[in-house]
């Protein structure tokens, strides 16, 4: 099998989701399928300067098989040409869509999306972190060849809640998380007893000026918790204490943080239309076949469908009941990053490790556990 290398973005804010599918690839593909050289590049990704795509140009022409994150590939679509015509086999990871970003202005977005296309149309292959990538991949670009490798999963320790119930909104504070959504349905909840927290970087300092703002015209500043970005021990301390995760975006590929959330034991409400139900139900629509669901989906642009699901969560017991035990269920299925990494080899080698051909007109979907 030809070496494998990574092209990932260097990060000095805090790690993103995925950063930490990067990370965890790379972990489990060292430990099932040997080594990995991995290329930091430092910049303004996903609109690099002309120094930085001359970095990129070098790390593409080193050999091997190249996997390039999207955030660096999608927004360099000449190197990708160049690379690919000199005879490197370079493989574009997407995450996230680079013009699905609901906070980009229409022409950052159109620019985004004709630099992506070509990026897509170049590489030798696509690997979308989701089912749900994968859709959209195709809606905007047409018909892609397009190997799914889904995230896998870290055992946890189960959570044991709080009381007050505990509520946790945990991701950027942005546009694309919509945590501003969530205000005016707490707001509708004060004669019910909860606590919450909204924890992650701050990524869109005038989103957290309205939330802080809003905060105190509401009243709920006694009531919600904004620590900024949690790692390490104060993290494992607040899933811990967590009764529910809610995860509102705009915008999810898949939701890392909505296994991690399983993990535990945890179940979410989840954004209809998004990669994070994928995560959520194991599939990317929710099955009938169980009684107790992991959760329930809201509306992202409707807040009075949240306070509804939140409404009947805290007052009903029964359907705190059912949402644990089908949280409990999930997370005695969730896949690990070895089988991530498997899908992985799995889609772009053939079983004697030679890389595979390109082939296109449809999407690759890689089988996966529920």
């Amino acid at each position: 099998m030809p070496p494998l290398r990574f092209v990932v973005p260097a990060r000095d804010g805090g790690p993103s989701g995925g950063d930490v599918y990067d990370e965890q690839v790379i972990a489990a593909w060292r430990r099932e399928h040997g080594p990995v050289d991995v290329i930091s590049l430092p910049g303004s990704w996903p609109h690099p300067d002309a120094g930085e795509r001359r970095a990129v140009a070098a790390a593409l022409c080193k050999g091997g098989v190249i996997v390039v994150d999207g955030l660096i590939g999608s927004a360099c679509p000449a190197q990708i040409e160049h690379a690919t015509a000199a005879g490197a086999t370079v493989v574009l990871l997407i995450h996230l869509p680079l013009p699905a970003d609901p906070a980009l202005e229409p022409a950052v977005a159109d620019r985004l999306a004709a630099a992506e296309h070509r990026a897509v149309r170049a590489a030798a292959a696509v690997v979308a972190t989701s089912a749900w990538t994968a859709r959209d991949l195709a809606a905007r670009y047409g018909a892609v060849d397009v190997v799914i490798a889904a995230p896998g999963t870290e055992p946890a320790p189960l959570a044991m809640g709080d009381d007050p119930p505990h509520l946790l909104v945990l991701g950027a504070v942005s546009t694309a998380k919509n945590q501003e959504l969530l205000l005016p349905a707490f707001g509708s909840l004060q004669d019910l007893p909860w606590r919450a927290t909204f924890a992650g970087p701050t990524t869109q300092p005038e989103v957290a000026t309205r939330i802080k703002r809003a905060l105190g015209e509401t009243g709920l500043r006694d009531r919600i918790a904004l620590p900024g970005v949690v790692t390490g021990q104060e993290r494992e301390q607040l899933w811990h204490r967590t009764d529910l995760l809610l995860v509102p975006s705009l915008v999810e590929t898949y939701g890392l943080v909505v296994t991690e959330a399983l993990a535990r034991g945890i179940p979410a409400i989840v954004a209809r239309g998004t990669g994070a139900v994928e995560a959520l139900f194991g599939a990317p629509q929710p099955s009938a076949a169980h009684p107790d669901p992991p959760g329930a989906i809201a509306d992202p642009r409707d807040w009075r469908s949240w306070s509804r699901a939140l409404r009947g969560w805290l007052t009903e017991p029964a359907t705190r009941a059912s949402w644990r035990a089908g949280a409990l269920r999930r997370r005695e299925h969730l896949p690990a990053w070895d089988q991530t990494a498997a899908d992985l080899r799995h889609g772009l080698f053939t079983g004697d490790g030679s890389v595979r051909a390109h082939r296109t007109g449809g999407v690759d979907t890689v089988a996966r556990r529920p």
